[in-house]
């Protein structure tokens, strides 16, 4: 349904607003019950790789005033640098601290020293720093029953959406005691499942900010992926990775038009869509990058009032309200067992019209997608990508078993 389509469909929108009631009642439900005791023995302690620290590997001949300088002439906050640095270190080792006087196993890694092993040998998935470390974490589990949990290390800069609540950061032990206690409850976070066929599907991965050649290290990401394929290897391949946000599919190149074909759920045929990409979410996901697509702002809505009833003068309040609440209603319950797909741009002229039944955005149970691009990428959680170009089809699903368990404490 189009902004405008859902403003004429309201009639008397201003009255029939009502406030978003979904968290409040949901954390009612939450925490209204207990779950059982859990006191973990192996705690594998996810640690964010600092951008300070990332930019010291790159700039390795450098002392640290010389570092603060060239880092300041590219525009970059050193002091912001070094106290999100700072901070992250402060928070491991109090959960380090803290662990050992309860007695509890644990392992320290980061986006450099990433083992799947690890994350088998852990019973907890601990990570510590700001939501891309939650998700990076997220994509080396692959059940539905270990559990993750995670500490944002600097709430002053950091929202944390998928962390815990801020006051946690400086309460440590209070994690534990609520964990021993059952004061906690288990959300079963949706992830998408992705399996690719065509050629060439067995290439290396890269990652989203190698390919755009940002980082200055091209490899830095993704070299522990990159393994030579044997010959002779199936024409279909489910990946290694779950998406915990969204799965994206476009050019590499922004400029670039992506012309991709899309059949959602069980549609006889396949529409083709020439936008500038795709974006798949999750519930989980519904809340960033698939509501960043999709939100209005005061502007549009002014505008398309103005067109239903030109004599009516609208308040910012009623504007503001309108936005708040239609925003609001794009977030989709995490526990969902539903895609949230979103067609970013699409281009729709008088040549090239709205293709039959296929609105830019809706929910499915199933979507597959065929590329007809050019050098395109597939990429899991803004990070991890796998070359989609002409031919190489994907079908993406939410199953249950492949469900993320977070553990949430109370606000």
């Amino acid at each position: 349904m189009t902004t405008l389509s859902h403003v004429r469909r309201s009639g008397r929108i201003l009255q029939r607003l009502q406030p978003h009631k979904y968290n409040a009642s949901n954390n009612l439900r939450v925490f209204l019950r207990n779950e059982a005791s859990f006191v973990p023995k192996r705690v594998l302690i996810v640690k964010k790789l600092s951008r300070y620290y990332f930019e010291k590997l790159r700039e390795p001949d450098l002392n640290e005033e010389e570092l603060k300088v060239k880092l300041e002439e590219r525009g970059s906050d050193y002091e912001l640098m070094l106290a999100s640095h700072i901070a992250t270190n402060a928070v491991k080792n109090e959960v380090i601290e803290h662990l050992k006087k309860m007695n509890i196993e644990y392992r320290v890694v980061n986006r450099e020293n990433l083992n799947p092993e690890n994350f088998v040998w852990a019973d907890l998935i601990l990570p510590i720093g700001g939501d891309g470390t939650f998700l990076l974490a997220s994509n080396l589990i692959f059940d539905n029953k270990k559990p993750i949990i995670g500490i944002n290390s600097f709430p002053e800069r950091s929202e944390g959406f998928l962390m815990l609540p801020p006051k946690y950061t400086k309460r440590i032990p209070e994690i534990f005691e609520m964990l021993r206690a059952g004061h906690y409850n288990v959300l079963m976070r949706r992830r998408i499942r992705t399996t690719i066929m065509g050629d060439n599907i067995w290439d290396p991965p890269f990652h989203a900010h190698e390919k755009g050649r940002v980082t200055g290290c091209e490899k830095f990401y993704t070299e522990n992926l990159q393994k030579g394929a044997p010959n002779n290897l199936p024409k279909e391949r489910r990946l290694p990775w779950l998406a915990l946000n969204e799965v994206f599919i476009a050019e590499t190149l922004s400029a670039r038009t992506s012309s991709l074909f899309i059949k959602p759920d069980n549609e006889p045929e396949f529409h083709l869509v020439k936008s500038s990409g795709l974006c798949v979410s999750t519930g989980t996901g519904s809340t960033s990058w698939y509501k960043s697509i999709n939100s209005v702002n005061s502007l549009v809505v002014q505008e398309i009032l103005n067109l239903v009833d030109e004599k009516r003068q609208f308040s910012s309040e009623e504007i503001d309200k309108i936005c708040s609440t239609f925003n609001s209603s794009l977030h989709v319950n995490a526990e969902e067992l539903k895609l949230c797909y979103a067609i970013r741009d699409m281009i729709v002229t008088d040549v090239w019209p709205i293709p039959k039944s296929m609105q830019p955005r809706g929910l499915c149970n199933k979507l597959v997608v065929r590329s007809q691009c050019y050098d395109a990428g597939l990429v899991v959680d803004g990070g991890i990508a796998i070359p989609f170009n002409s031919g190489t089809k994907a079908v993406l699903e939410v199953h249950p078993e492949d469900s993320l368990r977070a553990l949430i404490l109370p606000s």
